[in-house]
């Protein structure tokens, strides 16, 4: 799902696991970074829009990685409103390439998660009474969304400005900022981490500054409305890093 439209099942590829260099749009193939013991490891792929030491925010959609907008590959897809003037059944949604949404109303109402090309392409013909991307306001705090505080008012459509740890950062922490740097603290770099009163202690000594150890990257899925990403989880730690995709050989279509 979160790569949908940029892979298709049936597709090959190849994935480079000795090189460890990473950049902006590279597709690589990550272990996900949250740990659970009651399920088995995954693994899936992602697209890096932040490197160590950049600056990630969402702004209505645009990706601004330090202050400016990355334009979003053909493949990028988010979820459309549409009203049409027929039923959009399985038929319809074969013939108008429809392939992840449903029905939102009792009337002609959709949400499909598309590509801009096919939104631009849809909104041409004559079934369609409307389509409109859909869109999270600004300021409108999704608890679901990393780092799960209400102290960072940010969704899956607005978020951030949020930097990108590199190794040997000294992060400055305070109550407030400690909730984006305890997953990298405690899990990813295997320290212990308590809050008493309005002190942070890192490995049972009071501090108010980390030094870290390893690189982090920020991803996101080309399925961007329906992706568990960066957004969701934080950041990737460059250990999680499989490799990333070198070529893809299209399966053929008969």
């Amino acid at each position: 799902m979160d790569m949908q439209e940029t892979f298709f099942k049936g597709d090959a590829l190849l994935i480079n696991k000795i090189g460890r260099s990473f950049s902006i749009n590279d597709i690589v193939y990550i272990e996900y970074p949250i740990k659970d013991s009651t399920k088995p490891v995954t693994y899936f792929f992602q697209r890096i829009i932040g490197t160590p030491g950049d600056s990630v925010a969402i702004v209505d959609k645009v990706v601004y990685l330090n202050g400016k907008a990355l334009e979003d590959t053909f493949t990028i897809k988010h979820n459309y409103y549409l009203r049409s003037t027929v039923i959009m059944d399985s038929l319809n949604r074969v013939k108008y390439n429809l392939q992840e949404g449903d029905r939102i109303s009792e009337k002609n109402d959709y949400s499909f998660s598309i590509t801009k090309l096919q939104a631009d392409s849809l909104s041409k013909m004559a079934i369609i009474e409307k389509i409109e991307l859909e869109m999270e306001k600004k300021d409108n705090s999704d608890l679901s969304c990393f780092p799960y505080s209400i102290n960072y008012k940010w969704n899956m459509d607005n978020y951030g400005a949020i930097y990108i740890p590199k190794k040997n950062d000294t992060l400055q922490l305070d109550t407030i900022n400690i909730v984006l740097y305890k997953r990298l603290i405690q899990d990813h770099e295997n320290n212990t981490l308590e809050l008493k009163s309005d002190s942070i202690f890192i490995n049972n000594l009071y501090t108010k500054t980390y030094y870290v150890k390893q690189n982090y990257y920020f991803t996101l899925g080309d399925n961007r409305d329906n992706s568990n990403d960066s957004r969701k989880w934080g950041f990737l730690p460059e250990k999680s890093i499989i490799g990333k995709s070198i070529w893809l050989i299209k399966k053929a279509k008969r």
